[in-house]
């Protein structure tokens, strides 16, 4: 990936020139629709497809794979492995990482309390979904994350799990059993292996036991266009390993972190916004970062951007232009906190920021303002 100093709206259009023109004439697109499709299909317009998994596992460098219909929300989820050249056209639909659960088949235990028995979710996460809204009980994959409630101690709106064995479990609910859903899925789209020149566009994740985006590997040039990951278990968008992204337009918020970039991954985020997370809005602990055009609305407990390397021999870069940060909605300054490492600030703005760099090689540019005044060069 360029270096993010360099990695400019030129290079990003120069790149997507390249891409057009390294298409093979064979590409062609693929269609996807949770509602009329099926995976028995053709894949064209007029024969869809039912699953995004299936347009994935059939297409090839170059080409697009289209998912309807438009704004649609679809309870699946997509992975890539070793693949290269393929576009996902979002059309503006929603991953979803949760399922309807029936009103039928619960039983009631006390005046408001109900459960019944399900499967034992992937990683042992627990995500309810009420009236569209969600749940989970201020419960992390963090350490100190803090352990359910009995069933009898439940509020309207809560819920709580025990395992029966290694394969079950009882939900209860306190409050209604209607308009309830429950997270099975644990990321809306994963990436692994050697990925090379992929793009994600115009597309939502929400409800995953996991990320929204779950990139790991050896990736290069992934490209993410208009996207949104909230609501998760863990991270809206995450970057592991030697992947090399670049994220335009995106929002995360509702996760433990809106995003969590880690290992040697490198990262570009461009005109994006993090909000009302419950651990870390930005956290940034890979070989090299930037946000650039971007927002951070720390409204919650959650610290603003944390970043830093994780271990002392480790390099680790971070740039910051024309970025704001600020709190809302809460009287305690909102923690900015870098450990090491290089930093450059450029032209950007703190209000109500508790800021803290203490260990690393800080470079400022431009006109840098903290609470109104001139952040001292």
């Amino acid at each position: 990936m360029p270096n993010p100093s360099t990695f400019s709206l030129t290079s990003v259009s120069l790149f997507l020139a390249m891409l057009l023109i390294a298409a093979p004439l064979s590409a062609r697109k693929w269609h996807v629709n949770a509602e009329t499709g099926s995976d028995s299909n053709s894949g064209v317009a007029e024969k869809p497809f039912k699953s995004l998994q299936k347009g994935i596992n059939s297409a090839k460098d170059g080409d697009v794979i289209q998912l309807h219909p438009q704004g649609a929300v679809i309870r699946q989820s997509g992975r890539f492995g070793d693949r290269s050249g393929i576009t996902i056209e979002g059309n503006g639909v929603t991953l979803d990482g949760a399922d309807p659960l029936p009103v039928d088949g619960w039983e009631k235990v006390g005046a408001n309390l109900y459960r019944r028995q399900l499967k034992r979710t992937p990683l042992d996460r627990h995500l309810l979904i009420v009236d569209g809204v969600m749940q989970r009980m201020g419960r992390t994959q963090s350490a100190g994350s803090p352990e359910f409630p009995a069933p009898a101690e439940l509020e309207p709106g809560e819920f709580c799990f025990e395992n029966i064995d290694k394969q079950t479990g009882w939900l209860y609910v306190c409050g209604s059993i209607k308009n309830l859903e429950w997270s099975t899925r644990v990321n809306g789209i994963g990436m692994g292996g050697v990925c090379r020149r992929i793009v994600v566009q115009n597309l939502e994740t929400r409800n995953f036991l996991n990320d929204g985006f779950n990139i790991h590997g050896d990736g290069r040039e992934l490209t993410f266009e208009n996207i949104h990951g909230y609501d998760c278990f863990d991270e809206g968008f995450s970057a592991h390993e030697t992947s090399e992204c670049l994220i335009t337009g995106g929002k995360f918020y509702g996760n433990e972190n809106g995003i969590a970039d880690v290992n040697a991954s490198e990262t570009v985020y461009r005109n994006c916004e993090f909000y009302g997370n419950v651990n870390t809005d930005v956290l940034l602990i890979g070989k090299a970062h930037a946000l650039i055009d971007c927002k951070i609305l720390n409204s919650t407990s959650a610290a603003a951007l944390v970043a830093g390397p994780r271990t002392k021999n480790q390099s680790f870069a971070l740039q910051l232009q024309r970025v704001t940060i600020t709190t809302q909605q809460k009287s305690d300054r909102g923690l900015v906190r870098m450990n090491g490492g290089t930093l450059l600030v450029e032209n950007c703005v703190c209000e109500n920021i508790g800021l803290n760099t203490l260990g690393a090689d800080v470079t400022y540019q431009g006109r840098n303002l903290v609470d109104g005044a001139a952040l001292d060069k």
